[in-house]
């Protein structure tokens, strides 16, 4: 009977540690032209999203007047991982009158803090203008534009709040003054600090160096 009831404890301790387990990631792929009937909401591996891969969401479809939209998110294990973090997206799209699209790319579960977010945005656009925004956690970290130029560009860092782990957005807002089509890539990745891990492991090699002249020293007095 005690042996019964050790097994059952060792169970139900397994089972607690199972369910108090984070879900899953699943990177988010979203298209909206503020209309709630159209938008398209793709996630990894689901409906609609016409990559296998993991941590890539590649869509291709049309919304209200948006006829030709081809838009990827990447993250990881794709690109990046936890402790390194990156979001990425790839799109281009058309309209067939003036409108206003906003795609956003979401994934959770980064663990590398503290750290900078580092955004890159550039591409090209017929008219209107486009903006890009980083999100952690849902709060604002860096904004690019609205930029209006035909070809584009822009970069900016901004600093990670609250701990890990986190959620990362990037929300990319194209106004179209009539038809027209715009092409972007946004990417962003956070950069790491070490810690000082590699001033530790320095100080560990000079010591263990400085060790072995010392023991060369008294082999040679002996």
């Amino acid at each position: 009977m005690k042996k019964y009831n050790w097994l059952m404890a060792i169970g139900a301790v397994s089972m607690l540690g199972f369910l108090s387990q984070p879900a899953l990631a699943v990177p988010t792929l979203t298209l909206s032209d503020g209309i709630a009937a159209d938008t398209k909401v793709i996630v990894d591996n689901g409906v609609g999203d016409l990559n296998p891969a993991s941590g890539v969401v590649l869509f291709s479809g049309s919304l209200g007047v948006f006829n030709i939209n081809v838009t990827s998110g990447f993250t990881k294990p794709a690109v990046g991982s936890a402790s390194a973090p990156e979001i990425d997206i790839s799109s281009f799209n058309n309209a067939t009158a003036a409108g206003t699209l906003t795609i956003t790319f979401s994934e959770d579960g980064f663990t590398g803090f503290p750290g900078n977010i580092v955004a890159d945005f550039g591409g090209t656009q017929m008219n209107g203008n486009i903006t890009n925004t980083v999100l952690q956690n849902g709060m604002l970290v860096t904004t690019i534009g609205p930029l209006s130029d035909h070809s584009f560009a822009g970069s900016t860092t901004g600093s990670l709040t609250g701990g890990a782990p986190y959620s990362l957005t990037q929300s990319v807002v194209m106004n179209f003054s009539g038809a027209g089509n715009k092409s972007f890539d946004a990417h962003v990745s956070v950069a790491v600090p070490d810690g000082g891990m590699t001033v530790t492991l320095l100080g560990l090699g000079l010591a263990g160096l400085a060790g072995v002249g010392r023991l060369r020293q008294r082999l040679v007095q002996a």
